[in-house]
């Protein structure tokens, strides 16, 4: 479910642009870096679930904040069309919904600590993924059953940039949240 890419960008640069922008984090936990051309508000177009009239794809503008920046620099030497993109917060003991999401997703973890993890639920049993602060991107395969938890006492920020590619993925299941999830 999860892989290291080849893709790599200078952590502490990264960490320089989270540091700028940090102060534009609401309640929500996310920032956009890309948003749909011409929306009322960029930085949190890219928010929450993708809306039904829009496409990953749809998210081509990198937000005034970002360009000229390490995020920026990373988001054009992807060897793919980068589509939806936005930096993540997930704060200590938290823990996101089961879910799958419609796109195949890449995670580059800026600040983490060793009790963040991505569990894949799968197969009647559960898998937990650490993705380490390296500098690295990683791929997910985020069309599958999936939560995010920090049980860790400091916070996470990841960038999360979901591919631009619409290739059907053959092995997706229905995108959203579980209502049930039978671990076998």
């Amino acid at each position: 479910m999860i892989r290291p890419t080849e893709i790599e960008q200078d952590l502490s640069a990264m960490r320089d642009v989270l540091e700028r922008v940090y102060p534009l984090f609401t309640e929500h936990n996310q920032i956009g870096v890309t948003a749909r051309p011409g929306v009322e508000d960029p930085l949190y177009d890219a928010v929450g679930w993708l809306p039904d009239d829009a496409v990953e794809g749809d998210y081509s503008v990198v937000n005034a904040e970002f360009r000229d920046s390490a995020v920026e620099e990373l988001l054009r030497a992807l060897p793919f069309r980068f589509g939806r993109s936005r930096l993540m917060r997930m704060r200590p003991k938290a823990c996101l919904s089961i879910h799958a999401d419609p796109s195949r997703r890449y995670h580059y973890a800026i600040t983490t600590n060793p009790s963040c993890y991505i569990l894949d639920i799968a197969k009647g049993a559960g898998r937990f993924h650490h993705i380490p602060a390296d500098g690295r991107l990683y791929q997910m395969d985020a069309h599958r059953m999936h939560t995010a938890m920090n049980a860790g006492r400091e916070e996470r920020v990841h960038l999360v940039i979901c591919s631009a590619d619409e290739e059907p993925l053959d092995d997706a299941v229905p995108v959203g949240r579980a209502d049930r999830v039978d671990l076998g």
